[in-house]
């Protein structure tokens, strides 16, 4: 987030893909009649998901920071999501919630507290990068909400796009699959947004990429989500979301 001073953890990453559940590994394909009804099916098979819960190995990248650390996620449809964050040794370094409207930020490390709201233009950044919570929330489940009037534009590319206010959204989509591989949003001619997608799996009949790759150019910044597991559509228990914090933490409440 953004003024904070969330430290740095670099830690040895050794997992390898082929590690999941064989039950994982069917193959990926939103198996469409023709592509035309992307849109549709990738919606369907979005709008199926209720409840995630990962264990993920999250990666940042920016002029002011470069870590990475292990979390837990969770969402719940259609808009709330918690994320508990660890470094070296399982020691809990801050949590995140963000909700429909607002957000709840604990960090745990330097022992602050933030609240606001998600359109404050400020505070409602992920760590120390210019990606909104809203753009965040998507991202680390694997989605992109899709503009009405998208238009398959290459058939042969799987090429997909729509005018959103003054941006052009594209999307890329393996024609033979149905699969998302990457979006952007350009704006004159440059990319100022960036979405990947990758190693896709099955998990209770929904197709989630395992990989995800948020990538602002113009900005040299990058967020990139591994999830190691995957836990679909299991009833939450409300106290997954409790925050604890002590009567000494620096708090900000910020209006709106």
């Amino acid at each position: 987030m953004r003024r904070l001073a969330w430290p740095i953890f670099i830690t040895i990453l050794v997992l390898l893909l082929g590690c999941a559940p064989s039950v994982l590994r069917q193959p990926a394909s939103l198996q469409l009649t023709t592509l035309s009804e992307w849109p549709e099916v990738y919606l369907q098979n979005f709008h199926s998901l209720h409840t995630l819960q990962s264990t993920a190995r999250i990666t940042v990248e920016s002029p002011e920071m470069a870590t990475n650390f292990t979390a837990q996620l969770i969402y719940a449809a259609p808009d709330t999501f918690f994320l508990s964050a660890e470094g070296p040794l399982g020691l809990d370094i801050g949590k995140i919630f963000i909700g429909r409207n607002r957000f709840i930020v604990y960090n745990q490390f330097n022992n602050q507290f933030f609240s606001g709201s998600l359109d404050d233009n400020y505070y409602s950044t992920f760590l120390q990068t210019d990606l909104t919570f809203r753009q965040i929330k998507n991202a680390l489940v694997g989605f992109v909400p899709l503009p009405e009037d998208l238009k398959l534009v290459d058939s042969k590319h799987g090429v997909f796009s729509a005018a959103v206010n003054e941006n052009k959204w594209r999307f890329e989509v393996e024609p033979q699959t149905g699969i998302l591989q990457k979006f952007e949003i350009v704006n004159n001619g440059q990319v100022t947004m960036r979405q990947e997608f990758k190693n896709y799996r099955f998990v209770n009949r929904i197709l989630l990429p395992g990989l995800i790759r948020v990538i602002l150019p113009l900005r040299k910044e990058m967020v990139a989500i591994f999830h190691k597991n995957f836990k679909i559509n299991e009833q939450l228990n409300p106290d997954v979301y409790h925050i604890e914090i002590g009567p000494k933490v620096k708090q900000l409440i910020i209006s709106g």
